[in-house]
């Protein structure tokens, strides 16, 4: 347990933000990453697992346990990071967001008593001591006029206090989890390629997308066809559109038409920047 003794200056300090940044985060996913009992984070640790088991992928440090928060993460930490948290950071960035958002409301019509004693079970507020109850050593901190910053996380698998050097906020910082609900959680887990599909298949039609997504390497009418199971006249109809649109281009190898996208088509399909 930990517990923190907080001054009247010490109160009037309080800040909530929005999270920690995705290199915390990540150290909080490997935690609950090491957890691998059935739950919301179920299908992310499926994902993550199958990106891990490629050529080249490193192993997941540290041991599960919440005292394990390095300051300078490793290479399989980095590595880890940027399958686990990096493709689903927008929309996780977003969703602790508002989460603050409703804890500075509830601040406006409930005070800070109120919002202390309902940010989890395992955090209690009794003037002058903010209780944390979770498997950190037994420790009392005096914070005197630091002031304490407040962060929601998605991966912390319980509460838990770090030091100013690690949450890098210039005060101690409270971290406390808002998992979410499994049906909303499911959302978190779509990468900004998923979003990108949706995106254009709704542009363009499910048909008209597929068939850009073909032409990735030059490929000719009948290969498009035998591909996508679709008519040599219902193909070259949606290949005129696409080549109006400046998306894709037509050129002659050894007397073959070939199709190929564009700089424009490759921007859409998200091979360049």
């Amino acid at each position: 347990m930990v517990r923190l003794h907080l001054t009247v200056e010490g109160l009037s300090r309080i800040r909530f933000v929005g999270s920690l940044g995705p290199d915390l985060e990540s150290r909080f996913a490997e935690l609950r990453y090491a957890d691998a009992r059935p739950d919301e984070f179920a299908e992310w640790r499926m994902k993550v697992r199958r990106r891990l088991r490629r050529p080249g992928a490193l192993g997941v440090p540290g041991n599960g346990s919440q005292r394990e928060l390095r300051v300078a993460p490793s290479v399989d930490a980095l590595r880890f990071s940027s399958v686990a948290v990096v493709p689903f950071w927008g929309r996780i960035r977003n969703y602790l967001e508002l989460e603050r958002e409703a804890r500075g409301r509830a601040v406006l019509t409930g005070g800070v008593e109120r919002v202390l004693n309902n940010l989890h079970p395992a955090v209690s507020w009794s003037a002058p001591v903010l209780r944390v109850d979770n498997d950190q050593e037994e420790q009392g901190t005096d914070l005197l006029g630091d002031g304490l910053v407040i962060a929601p996380s998605l991966f912390a698998p319980a509460p838990m206090v770090v030091d100013a050097e690690t949450g890098g906020q210039g005060a101690p910082v409270l971290v406390y989890n808002v998992s979410p609900p499994t049906d909303a959680a499911a959302g978190l887990w779509r990468q900004q390629e998923d979003d990108r599909a949706a995106a254009l298949s709704e542009l363009l039609g499910q048909t008209r997308a597929n068939v850009l997504e073909s032409l990735r390497s030059p490929v000719s009418i009948s290969d498009i066809s035998r591909q996508l199971d679709l008519s040599h006249p219902s193909v070259s109809r949606h290949l005129g559109v696409l080549r109006r649109s400046g998306l894709i281009a037509a050129e002659r190898r050894n007397n073959l038409t070939l199709h190929r996208l564009t700089h424009l088509g490759e921007v859409v399909l998200g091979r360049q920047d």
